[in-house]
This record gives structure tokens, sequence and C-alpha cells, in this order.
């Protein structure tokens, strides 16, 4: 997600996609698919026993990994760069579910949908403009991409539409049409009606 109008190199690109490689094949194959890449940046969401397959094979002296002072683990990519991975529990804390995953490296990637519903969180929690910035580049790319938001909770909607108060209006009408008739009186409570 966009921090500022920099690209993404193509090395760097290519170390984050070997660090979540090289990630996917520290979980045991039968839950591999459980491992969900959550951002363009190396964030894995993944049940606590997926999760514990990671944290003992960088234990164990996995290849190219090692954990940090600060708990952290790290990735010594091929390119030359460390990339540091953040593990986020599935189930508890800040994301309860992903709804909707694709394929990516016998793993999972987060839809843009999914993201674009747990940055709504911290639009609202933190208020800066850099995440307003990420939210709007999310709802740009889930509307470009044709997708919907699944039919939400109370408190995903609370969020969105939320998020979608900072929002221009266009930027507004835009979410209304992700929100989709699964979300249709959140929809028209952020039209006013």
């Amino acid at each position: 997600m966009p921090k500022s109008n920099l690209k993404i190199t193509a090395p760097l690109r290519g170390a984050l996609l070997e660090c979540f490689r090289a990630t996917t094949r520290l979980v045991r194959p039968g839950l591999r698919r459980q491992l969900v890449l959550h951002t363009e940046d190396v964030d894995v969401a993944a049940p606590p026993d997926v999760l514990s397959d990671i944290v003992r094979r960088v234990l164990d002296g996995a290849p190219s990994f090692s954990l940090e002072s600060d708990g952290k683990i790290a990735f010594d990519a091929p390119q030359g760069f460390r990339v540091r991975i953040d593990l986020i529990q599935v189930g508890g804390g800040c994301i309860d579910k992903i709804y909707a995953t694709r394929p990516l490296f016998g793993a999972s990637v987060a839809s843009k949908s999914d993201l674009l519903r747990l940055r709504a969180v911290t639009v609202v929690e933190r208020e800066s403009d850099g995440e307003v910035d990420d939210f709007r580049w999310l709802l740009a790319e889930t509307a470009r991409e044709g997708q919907v938001l699944p039919e939400l909770d109370k408190e995903d909607l609370e969020y969105v539409t939320g998020a979608g108060a900072c929002l221009g209006e266009l930027d507004r009408l835009v979410l209304v049409a992700v929100l989709g008739a699964n979300n249709g009186a959140a929809a028209l409570r952020l039209l006013g009606l």
C-alpha cells in the first residue's frame, strides 16, 4: 500500500515474495493454505498451529531466518534485503476472520476486499492521513477488480462506514458500490438515506 509516491522496486518486490515463499515452506504442507499474506509487505495471518510451525522452524535454525532482539522474525532475502515478518493470529485480536483468499506459493493471499475491511479498523482507530490514503488506495483497487465486501457483521460495518466518513464524496460513492447489496443498509446510511 502506498506510503509515498515511490514504487516498490523489482528487487524489493522479489525479496518480499521470496520471504513469503520461504515462510510458507516452514509450515507443514497440510496447513499451508491457512497461512495468509495479509499486506503487500510481509504480514502473515494464520491460526496458532501455523504460527507455531513458523516460530519453531525459525528457532530450529531455518536457513535465512533469524529472530531479532525485539522478537520479530527476519528473513535475509537473496536480493540482499532483510525483510521483517509480522505474525498475526487469526481468531483473536485484530483479525477475527479472513473472508476470501487466493492461492500464492502454496499458501494464500488475502483479497483486496479483506484488506480494505481490515484497513478500515486502522483508519478509525489511528485517524492518520496515511491510513486514510491506504484505505482510499485499497478502495480503488477493490473497485477496479470488481470485488464487493461480503456481508459484514455489525462491528466491521461500523469500522467501514467510520472510515468512509473520512472520504470525499466521490470516494464515498465508490465505497457504497463496494459495500454492495450484501451491506445495503450501511450503503444507504453512507449516502445519507
